[in-house]
């Protein structure tokens, strides 16, 4: 899981996570009066992250800050049941103790410190630090799976010998379904009654990078209109690529259905066949978002431009997204974002070593290791192929899963030669 330290100005202000690879949560005092520009995100492998837009809800103190690039490794979120036992892997200091105990209530009723009325798991803490500065907006972790945002410390009643207060062994957090609903974000939160969820920890290459890609078509949603309507010049008909984008889409999007690839050819006549098989969309609309994949290698941008306007006009107001991707070397008609080509370079697989080296505790020279042997098998012997790049992921995450110990013991031998 990418769990961090939020950093205010170049000072250590409280912890975060990750909830899905661009949207990090933390508590909302912690960044209480902040502008995005004061704030970063430095992950546990040590690099920090910009962020772009800050949405603070103090009524259960829940920020969620929206990062300039894309972290790797993501947690899964879950409800929780009483009597759960519970962990924290953020830690303020390196020498600070990893937090962990019992949930003893899922629906506990509180005024919070800002004097708002919520909610909260009540988490009884085993270890005992005098006080839990520092960890506010820690992940709550469950058999590897988020299920609260810590926010609030409980100080010891009766305490009064003139020095600070201690806090008792009573910590609150905000039940991570709770912040998903409050945010809108299209983040499954699965059930505590159907055992530990897949881990989502990258082990997922639509969550690695291509960073330029994502931030276009972030940049075109916030900038759309009512009209859910979005539409892209990729400049590639690679179907890695689309594959991946349509991966990493739901959460910003909501739930999706990729459809099958639209092809336009000189023929004038595939036009009208082209947007006939567009306007086929309508009954899922009404149901879910459409991503549409239209080739134009080949076909004249009048062709391009006609098939755009037909399409735009069968779908006026659509209740869901539908997002036309054309892919290929073609001048794209008015209204279509051109997106930067999509592109990997050294530095992406080296932080997503580190990343995922951090998450699993691992020693950082064993991303080194592992970093080298990527970028090995990613090269196309001039430079990274975004093909290969997604191979040599692929196999990187299937031995993670199968056996992680044996990856490790791997890379320790070959650090060692």
């Amino acid at each position: 899981m990418s769990d961090g330290r939020v950093v205010v100005r170049g000072r250590m202000a409280g912890a975060g996570f990750c909830v899905t690879d661009r949207i990090v949560a933390t508590a909302a005092h912690v960044v209480r009066g902040r502008t995005a520009q004061d704030v970063a995100f430095e992950t546990a492998a040590g690099h920090a992250v910009a962020v772009e837009r800050i949405d603070v809800d103090a009524t259960i103190d829940v920020a969620m800050m929206w990062l300039v690039s894309s972290l790797p490794v993501v947690a899964p979120l879950a409800e929780v049941l009483p009597s759960s036992e519970w962990c924290v892997t953020a830690r303020p200091r390196g020498n600070d103790p990893r937090l962990t105990g019992t949930v003893t209530a899922v629906d506990h009723l509180i005024d919070n410190s800002g004097g708002h009325e919520m909610s909260v798991l009540q988490l009884h803490v085993r270890e005992d630090a005098g006080q839990y500065g520092g960890y506010s907006g820690s992940a709550v972790t469950v058999d590897g799976a988020v299920v609260g945002i810590l926010v609030e410390q409980v100080p010891e009643r009766g305490a009064g010998n003139g020095g600070p207060p201690r806090s008792a062994n009573v910590l609150y957090a905000v039940p991570i379904a709770h912040a998903v609903r409050r945010f809108r974000l299209a983040v499954p939160v699965h059930s505590a009654t159907a055992g530990p969820p897949a881990a989502r920890q990258l082990l997922d290459p639509a969550h690695f990078d291509l960073d330029e890609v994502k931030s276009g078509i972030l940049a075109a949603k916030a900038a759309a209109s009512q009209r859910r309507v979005l539409a892209f010049a990729m400049g590639t008909a690679d179907p890695v690529v689309v594959h991946r984008l349509c991966d990493w889409l739901p959460p910003y999007l909501g739930e999706l259905e990729r459809k099958e690839w639209i092809n336009l050819d000189p023929v004038s006549a595939a036009v009208d066949a082209a947007v006939k098989s567009a306007c086929r969309y309508e009954a899922t609309l009404r149901r879910v978002g459409v991503v549409c994949p239209v080739r134009v290698d080949g076909a004249p941008a009048m062709h391009v431009a006609r098939f755009h306007e037909q399409v735009l006009a069968a779908y006026p107001r659509p209740e869901h997204w539908l997002v036309l991707l054309y892919a290929g070397e073609v001048p794209h008609p008015t209204g279509v974002v051109p997106l930067p080509p999509p592109r990997f370079v050294p530095a992406d697989i080296a932080a997503w070593a580190r990343d995922v080296c951090a998450s699993r505790r691992w020693p950082a020279r064993l991303a080194a290791v592992w970093t080298d042997r990527l970028l090995d098998e990613a090269s196309d012997g001039t430079e990274l192929s975004v093909r290969f790049t997604y191979e040599a992921l692929q196999d990187a995450i299937r031995l993670l899963r199968q056996d992680p110990a044996a990856l490790r013991r791997d890379l320790e031998e070959e650090s060692e030669r």
